[in-house]
């Protein structure tokens, strides 16, 4: 059953004359607010696979990035304008 409100503030402002703002916090941490559920085991394990699955969309969008040709092109494409450019500004300063 979630705690209301107005019932977490009771419980704080009581933890909190007994046994200090700092400890007052932590236990305001671990009463769940009203209208909110703790995450179970299954919910957490579903949210690994959703990650896990992701990942490995991940992984496969990267390997096709890895090819031969992609690498040749990227390289044309990045660095033979900055030698261009390094040339032109060598042959007008002389």
């Amino acid at each position: 059953m979630a705690v209301s409100d107005a019932r977490r503030l009771k419980v704080y402002e009581q933890a909190r004359e007994h046994w200090g703002e700092e400890t007052a916090e932590v236990l305001m941490e671990l009463v769940v607010p009203a209208g909110q559920d703790m995450a179970t085991k299954a919910d957490i394990e579903a949210a690994v696979v959703a990650l896990c699955a992701r990942m490995d969309g991940i992984d496969a969008r990267m390997e096709g990035l890895a090819t031969k040709e992609y690498v040749l092109t990227m390289l044309l494409v990045t660095q033979i304008p900055i030698y261009l450019g390094i040339l032109g500004l060598y042959f007008t300063g002389s």
